[in-house]
């Protein structure tokens, strides 16, 4: 696999974001997005606790259950610890963050969220949103109340409906993604998503440059379309073939 990532605090204060790729092919191949909840305390408390706890669990984790149950294990484990420190620190109290994440390998992606960071998939031809938000316009959406155009400048768009840490127990929505050699995944915080287009990011992802050099872009567009959150991408591409 081959990764890249780039998080910026962009108009923001300060940056709330967190993120997590592979330091080397030892690590535990997975890839991580977190988004400490805009508006409550200590956010990037809460995302950084989140991929440190994720990540811990992937690396030292001894007795494989399945891929599904493992990412639920590891998130739970986030959300304890989040949760907890909410209610016994007053200056956490409130916080949490969003989390989507993606456990690699050459045939097959296991992607998860919770909130309303995104994860793509993008075949060298078209992108797709694989995972699906926990908003309020989401819902609005389901409900074909407003359309996603509608959404895009709804005044309550920054609300989500599901978080890590914010309860003591909290739903993960799972996918399954097959994947070859060629094929990329992006994650993102929505202040990329919200941002930037689809067609931006196939256009972007299409060129024949460095994963580093498409964070960058990515990144660039999305704040000159005048994000005004903290803006976080991660970019994997499978670089080995599929096994038949």
């Amino acid at each position: 696999m081959i990764y890249a990532n780039k998080t910026i605090k962009g108009r923001r204060a300060k940056n709330e974001d967190s993120c997590y790729i592979p330091k080397s092919d030892n690590s535990a191949q997975i890839v991580i997005v977190a988004d400490g909840m805009g508006g409550h305390n200590a956010g990037d408390v809460a995302s950084s606790i989140a991929v440190k706890e994720i990540v811990a669990y992937f690396d030292e984790i001894i007795k494989k259950h399945s891929v599904e149950i493992d990412i639920i294990n590891a998130i739970g484990i986030a959300n304890d610890k989040i949760y907890s420190l909410s209610k016994s620190i007053d200056s956490y109290r409130g916080m949490g963050t969003t989390v989507t994440m993606a456990v690699l390998n050459v045939n097959e992606a296991y992607i998860a969220n919770v909130g309303d960071s995104r994860t793509y998939f993008f075949n060298g031809k078209y992108i797709k949103q694989v995972t699906k938000d926990h908003s309020f316009v989401q819902m609005l959406i389901d409900s074909g109340e407003i359309t996603k155009d509608m959404a895009k400048n709804h005044p309550r768009r920054n609300i989500i409906t599901r978080a890590i840490g914010t309860s003591s127990n909290e739903e993960t929505d799972i996918f399954l993604c097959r994947w070859q050699k060629g094929d990329k995944l992006l994650l993102c915080s929505d202040g990329l998503s919200g941002a930037i287009s689809e067609s931006d990011m196939e256009s972007i992802l299409s060129k024949s440059i460095s994963l580093k050099e498409m964070c960058d872009e990515l990144v660039d567009v999305a704040y000159n379309n005048g994000s005004t959150d903290n803006i976080t991408v991660v970019i994997v591409e499978n670089s080995k073939k599929s096994i038949s």
